[in-house]
């Protein structure tokens, strides 16, 4: 202000000077008279012109309304209360005691059931506390949320780090001891504070006569992710989905009255909310140089398109975005909006392309050797070989169940395998953990693997939101006996991994953590990287898709995080992808490189 002055003064003085010269002394008076107030009429004019306009303040209609919670295609008697602002029915919004009453039921259905929330209003402002002591304050004067930290926040209760990458306790139902033994030796470092800011993006946080709200986007977005699950909605009602499967509701949901097109309330703010999501979620911005996702939007042709009437058109967007524009193999459209006539066309970026053709070389080779299919579990020689190719997690309690030479059941195929490797008068001295086309999985389940292998499994990940740093230690029951020891591991033999450029994600993961562990030998080709953590997510008009999330996999070395994206190097090339499946001749080879070859 005082620099404006300033600048002012000096013009009309300037402007002025010629005047004054040119008079006699007489007049000096009257005119510095008439200079003064010159000088005071031009600042005054100067600072009415550049203050800013003070902002009418927002004035809200609020409606709530009790709306059918479908979590199946049946309508189960569950409702949710949501409210719409000034007459919008586009946006739904949540009352925050409601949204915080909803995470409780959920979390304590799961098991937690300590989890629990307080609340303190302060006029424009609600702080939310956990019963761990942590954090978050709601501004909606400022449209801001404060995180003291953002992974404390939302963790379940009975996780054992903040970032929970083998997502199972250890326990039975019943309280035994059960698969996994949780170390008191991983490593926590606790990320940044951060403020989420939707006023940035143009989106309102709501508090009206003494209650606070938020959009339900915003709610799903940032409050239901830790618990992998997402919120749709439509005229119908509201959709909960688990981990981006619309399966369950996929026939009401899509019985909903199609619009002839969006409205622009609703195509405005989707668009923000989505670019609020990506900005915060997203795990690959450095690496894709991705400032933030509207410049994205503005240097392509996404803008146009998300912008657009056309539910399809928009539809066709994200899928362009996830399968173009991303391109990094985690991040794909998942099903089309129910304002959508048919799913959009999957048009390929070049490393989808690439990784899909490694994908059949491999697998085309395979079945040249197996033509019924890969088993399971086998045996040539001395050599016991495991093979699946997508880690899946069935929960099965095998402590009452027998384990079966299964590949589409990753934990009952390890134990299976466990049992035969470690039989009375097993043949087995080596045993080849075959990932050459693994595109993935359930971490759980790659958990399992990586500690029947290492004894001392440990799992490295980093969220990319907040910088928190976690290393889950962990140990497994192989012989089913609720003891963790030494006999649970495959470390009294020679130890191989085999993987393909198809080799991803977990298939990725898995071979990262052998490798570095010096137990394992890597055989094969560099396997294809996949970083992230998959994160499902939803659009505020209905379509679901998933990306890369902020919860980044490592590998830690001398105390620092390592990204392992570009995938694991092996330590003895397999040249071509015949030489993998022909087993006959694989097992020379491992014979000759750890010397026992006749």
């Amino acid at each position: 202000m005082k620099r404006m002055n300033r600048i002012i003064t000096t013009a009309v003085l300037a402007f002025s000077m010629t005047a004054l010269t040119a008079c006699s002394a007489g007049d000096l008076s009257q005119i510095g008279q008439a200079l003064d107030q010159e000088i005071d009429e031009r600042i005054e004019a100067a600072l009415s012109e550049g203050a800013p306009e003070e902002e009418a303040p927002k004035v809200y209609e609020i409606e709530e309304k009790e709306l059918t919670l479908y979590l199946s295609n049946e309508d189960e008697g569950e409702r949710m209360k949501v409210a719409f602002i000034n007459g919008n029915t586009d946006i739904p919004y949540i009352e925050v005691q409601d949204a915080l009453d909803f995470l409780t039921m959920i979390n304590q259905t799961r098991g937690a059931g300590d989890y629990e929330f307080s609340i303190k209003a302060d006029g424009e402002q609600v702080t939310i506390s956990r019963e761990n002591g942590f954090p978050a304050v709601i501004d909606c004067k400022e449209d801001t949320i404060d995180f003291w930290d953002f992974d404390a926040f939302l963790v379940s209760s009975i996780a054992p780090t903040i970032l929970d990458i083998v997502e199972d306790i250890g326990l039975d139902a019943e309280g035994n001891a059960a698969f996994f033994e949780h170390s008191d030796s991983s490593y926590e470092r606790y990320g940044e504070a951060i403020t989420i800011r939707p006023g940035d993006y143009g989106i309102d946080l709501i508090h009206k006569d003494g209650k606070y709200y938020i959009p339900l986007q915003l709610y799903s977005d940032f409050f239901m992710q830790s618990l992998n699950v997402q919120l749709l909605y439509n005229p119908s009602g509201v959709y909960f989905i688990n981990g981006g499967d619309i399966s369950p509701v996929a026939e009401v949901y899509y019985s909903a009255e199609r619009p002839d097109k969006r409205s622009q309330e609703l195509i405005d703010f989707n668009y923000k909310e989505l670019c609020l999501a990506l900005d915060c979620l997203y795990g690959l911005k450095e690496q894709h140089d991705i400032p933030d996702f509207e410049t994205l939007f503005m240097e392509t042709d996404l803008y146009e398109r998300l912008m657009s009437e056309d539910p399809q058109e928009a539809g066709q967007a994200i899928a362009d975005l996830c399968h173009m524009h991303m391109d990094d193999i985690h991040s794909a459209y998942n099903n089309r909006s129910w304002m959508m006539e048919e799913e959009p066309e999957v048009r390929r970026g070049p490393s989808i392309l690439r990784i899909s053709a490694d994908a059949h070389r491999y697998m085309d080779a395979r079945d040249e050797y197996y033509p019924n299919g890969c088993p399971g579990y086998e045996e040539v020689g001395n050599t016991a070989y495991i093979t699946f190719d997508e880690f899946f997690y069935t929960g099965v309690d095998y402590y009452t169940e027998e384990a079966e030479n299964d590949p589409e059941d990753t934990v009952g195929l390890m134990i299976y395998a466990y049992n035969q490797i470690t039989r009375e008068g097993s043949p087995v001295e080596n045993v080849v953990l075959d990932l050459s086309g693994n595109k993935g999985g359930a971490a759980t389940a790659a958990s399992y693997v990586i500690g029947m292998f290492l004894g001392d499994g440990s799992i490295s990940v980093k969220d990319t939101l907040t910088g928190a740093l976690v290393t889950q230690n962990f140990r497994i029951d192989a012989n089913l006996d609720r003891k963790f020891d030494e006999k649970d591991s495959l470390l009294d033999y020679h130890l191989f991994c085999l993987t393909s450029p198809k080799s991803f994600s977990c298939g990725n993961l898995v071979p990262s953590v052998l490798k570095n562990s010096h137990m394992v030998t890597m055989l094969g080709q560099t396997s294809g990287g996949g970083s992230c953590v998959v994160h499902p997510i939803t659009t505020a008009d209905g379509s679901v898709f998933q990306i890369s999330g902020q919860t980044r996999l490592a590998y830690m070395k001398n105390g620092s995080f390592y990204d392992i994206d570009q995938g694991v190097e092996p330590d003895f090339i397999i040249p071509t992808p015949k030489q993998f499946y022909d087993r006959e001749y694989l097992t020379g080879y491992i014979n000759k490189l750890i010397g026992t070859a006749d």
